[in-house]
């Protein structure tokens, strides 16, 4: 692949992820304990609280998530072509993507290496127009091995990590991998979710301790990692993933749909306040007489500002260097400036910016430079795209 035909990727992996305010991952250390139906569950569950969320299945061999959300029988196709096709919308504000929405039966078996997978991984990223998600789901396959890790490395910037087992003295000795090895990539771990976690008889409501109890907490206390929620034996809880219905929204009055419930408001709350704890970060903007300049590329002043606590807390102007599509973005990254407010701006800067993490905003340079870093503290700034006349590597823009 040609050097430019990366770069291009690369954007359009970071105009989607740019789309996207959180990434929650679900791992397990083995399989069979209920992974895929905890992802489920929790997507539907943030779903009704009115978020709008998406559900990537990265389990290449094994994937469930389209049967579980009821889209087994649609096939991922382009709106018009030539446009990228977009995750498909089981219901209302919940858009599903998974490699077996792609083929051609659901008794095509994939055999396919590692590389491969990750190529596939990368195509969900890249190839896809995700639409704008505040949270986005992704279901991996057990284990700690190159679909987890490359999801994490391919996303970068992953909000928090689930981890999901049974009681089971074997299930419970994966947790412990699985924590180690979301640890060693430095990536916060929002919980634990305990499947399988007893059954409580429909008749006389003794509960019965299948699979033992309390080996979840144990492990979470050890590892100062919260236990989000427990989840009873149902038997609805399979009969809906089999039917393609969420039973976090048909039993939702049952206390495993209650606790799928808790279990998604804890994960607002965590990311609300793991948010609120990001709330420090670097911004710039180029400026022309103390205002927002029009021109990325032309202007002689950088306006640094570091915002701690949704307050501006410092403010510097700085020369930036010669512009050349990469020594600005370059420049910016160096100082650890996370977010730009720009005007114009052309297409080889928006590339390098975004290759540099950067986010670009569009700015009003009808007003002040103070009042536009609020407006970004606000959220109340769009993503910018390249909007200079002739916008390449070789424009002054």
């Amino acid at each position: 692949m040609h050097q430019n035909d990366e770069q291009n990727r690369d954007m359009l992996r970071m105009e989607n992820l740019q789309k996207i305010k959180n990434t929650i991952v679900v791992i397990s250390g083995k399989g069979g304990v209920g992974k895929s139906t905890v992802s489920v569950n929790i997507a539907y569950a943030l779903a009704l609280q009115g978020r709008r969320v998406g559900i990537m299945d990265v389990d290449i061999h094994g994937p469930s998530i389209a049967k579980m959300t009821g889209i087994d029988n649609k096939r991922l196709v382009s709106e018009e072509e030539g446009e990228r096709p977009r995750p498909i919308e089981a219901v209302h504000n919940l858009f599903v993507l998974s490699i077996a929405s792609m083929l051609e039966s659901p008794d095509e078996a994939i055999i396919w290496r590692g590389p491969m997978k990750m190529g596939v991984i990368r195509q969900f990223l890249e190839d896809i127009d995700w639409p704008e998600l505040d949270y986005l789901v992704v279901d991996c396959p057990p284990g700690t091995g190159d679909e987890p890790l490359s999801v994490i490395q391919l996303i970068g910037d992953v909000t928090g990590v689930v981890v999901v087992t049974t009681p089971q003295d074997v299930a419970l000795l994966d947790v412990r991998k699985s924590i180690n090895f979301v640890k060693k990539l430095e990536t916060p771990i929002l919980g634990i979710v305990e499947n399988m976690a007893g059954f409580v008889c429909p008749k006389c409501g003794e509960k019965v301790d299948i699979f033992k109890s309390g080996g979840a907490e144990k492990v979470g206390k050890s590892f100062n990692v919260e236990v989000l929620g427990s989840i009873p034996i149902d038997g609805n809880i399979v009969n809906s993933g089999d039917e393609g219905k969420p039973y976090v929204y048909h039993y939702g009055k049952t206390e495993g749909g209650k606790i799928f419930s808790e279990i998604a408001e804890k994960l607002m709350v965590k990311i609300g306040k793991q948010c609120r704890s990001k709330n420090t970060f670097k911004a710039a903007m180029p400026l022309e007489n103390g205002k927002l300049s029009e021109h990325f590329g032309h202007a002689k002043l950088f306006g640094i500002f570091t915002v701690e606590d949704k307050k501006i807390a410092k403010y510097e102007e700085l020369t930036p260097p010669p512009h050349d599509c990469e020594s600005i973005p370059k420049w910016l990254n160096e100082l650890g400036v996370e977010k730009v407010i720009v005007k114009g701006i052309g297409d080889g800067a928006i590339k390098n910016l975004a290759l540099k993490n950067i986010k670009a905003y569009e700015g009003d340079i009808s007003i002040s430079k103070d009042e536009l870093v609020q407006k970004l503290i606000d959220n109340s700034l769009k993503l910018s795209r390249s909007n200079c006349p002739g916008a390449g590597c070789g424009h002054r823009h």
